[in-house]
């Protein structure tokens, strides 16, 4: 039932001569066609002529204004009234609620765990005093935690695996 409709009944529709059901069918028709707008458009661009003028913009757009600033200091009033305000300005938030306060909490316990030394026994790095600070001493000392991981999971899965397979028996 979506067929494009004819010019002479977009005619009909600017011209509000269509009955409702007709009209509420052209109406949803226009939502989804461009074809359709596009002659809907030419229709009132034809009918532009007969549609009445507004017989005195400039007055019309004055008493607008004028009427508008005549609401605005109302509206102003109505808005800095106590009833109006959220009761969340109305209280303040407790210091131990505040952002300040939970961001210094953060860096005052992370400043006592890493001057205890929380943080570098985590790391698994050597002690200050059994450093080396030679490149190659480092590269042959360093061994990384993958390696160490995969000798676990290695070890692990021999001693979980059966002796039968690994040439002996159960």
């Amino acid at each position: 039932m979506n067929q494009h409709r004819p010019l002479n009944i977009w005619m009909q529709y600017v011209n509000d001569e269509l009955p409702p059901e007709e009209r509420e069918r052209c109406e949803a028709h226009l939502d989804g066609c461009d074809a359709c707008l596009e002659l809907y458009m030419e229709c009132i661009g034809q009918h532009a002529d007969s549609l009445p003028a507004l017989p005195d913009t400039d007055a019309f757009a004055a008493a607008v204004m004028q009427r508008w600033t005549e609401e605005q200091p109302l509206a102003s009033e109505a808005e800095d009234t106590p009833a109006n305000q959220p009761a969340e300005s109305k209280r303040r938030i407790p210091w131990t609620q505040s952002p300040f306060f939970h961001y210094a909490v953060a860096a005052a316990i992370t400043l006592l765990l890493m001057s205890t030394g929380v943080f570098h026994s985590l790391m698994g790095h050597p002690e200050p005093g059994r450093m080396s600070y030679s490149a190659s001493d480092q590269t042959e000392a360093y061994v990384p935690f993958s390696e160490i991981l995969l000798e676990k999971t290695i070890g692990l899965l021999d001693s979980i695996q059966p002796k039968h397979e690994r040439g002996g028996t159960r």
